[in-house]
């Protein structure tokens, strides 16, 4: 009998052969070979979003694809991906990314987290199902940084990749920085109800030198971390962090510290293709990291 991710997988494949037309849950059904109603519990239930959702990410993430690399006209691109009308792309697009198809290609703010390609059902399982995460544990002295900050709460962190595509043409400003490397930084704000963070878009620099104007310089303390790294494309990052955040850390024998996390973009990472490798530097208790060691 067919394993039910061969059966999700076909349905995958399905629509991305129909991006460009509508899709019924019926007709991915069955291409499944399931009941729309079983199809639609088991596709949410391994993917993490309903069909719909999907769908719609997928056209969206090839709206932007396309609006970056391309001088398509927005009326026929919005057609070729599966939309109605210009005005109904218009709509969604700017619903999800923050800004009009038009703006988003005139200002040139492509990031690859709003790519969202189509999904590796394989490696996509692993991420979710990594139950036996397990940690690098470094010391790391304190570094500096200088980047654009933005406050953000839970219910708004959608526009951090925002911000980098404001970042990403100005790191060249930076007279004093060290390396190719880049940070997202989350900085705890205390006594706010709404659990508010401050999110810095930043390179690391040697301390002393100009601050670009509406840029901010910090400096990241020196701490012990539970090191995770994520592998694949950007627009999955949020399903390691929720493993680490979900999973990992209510079952860790590792007391967190209540200090800045970081994400961090090296060599590894394509910035441009949104693929590779992020680490991911959880802050956690000297006392519990030196007893794990």
């Amino acid at each position: 009998m067919e394993s039910t991710v061969a059966q999700i997988e076909r349905a995958l494949a399905h629509i991305e052969a129909h991006l460009d037309e509508p899709i019924a849950l019926r007709d991915v059904a069955r291409a499944a070979a399931m009941s729309p109603w079983h199809f639609h519990r088991v596709f949410t239930a391994l993917i993490g979003e309903t069909p719909a959702g999907y769908v719609r990410r997928r056209r969206l993430g090839e709206g932007c694809r396309r609006l970056g690399c391309t001088e398509e006209p927005i009326a026929s691109l919005a057609l070729a991906i599966g939309f109605e009308s210009q005005a109904s792309f218009t709509r969604a697009f700017t619903r999800e990314v923050g800004i009009s198809p038009g703006r988003y290609r005139r200002e040139r703010r492509h990031t690859p987290a709003r790519l969202y390609p189509p999904i590796d059902l394989t490696a996509h399982l692993a991420r979710r199902w990594r139950n036996d995460m397990k940690p690098r544990i470094v010391e790391k002295d304190a570094f500096h940084v200088i980047g654009l900050a933005e406050r953000f709460t839970p219910a708004t962190n959608d526009g951090i990749p925002e911000l980098w595509g404001r970042f990403a043409p100005r790191m060249d400003e930076i007279a004093q920085r060290r390396g190719k490397h880049s940070f997202g930084i989350c900085v705890p704000v205390g006594g706010d109800a709404s659990a508010a963070f401050d999110y810095i878009a930043a390179v690391e620099v040697e301390p002393g030198g100009p601050v670009p104007d509406g840029m901010v310089a910090f400096t990241v303390p020196g701490k012990w971390f539970a090191v995770f790294t994520h592998r694949g494309h950007i627009s999955r990052f949020h399903e390691t962090v929720k493993q680490v955040w979900g999973v990992w850390l209510p079952a860790s024998s590792l007391r967190y510290s209540h200090h800045p996390d970081f994400e961090l973009y090296d060599e590894r990472f394509d910035p441009f293709r949104g693929e590779g490798e992020i680490d991911i530097y959880v802050p956690i208790d000297e006392e519990s990291a030196r007893a794990q060691g």
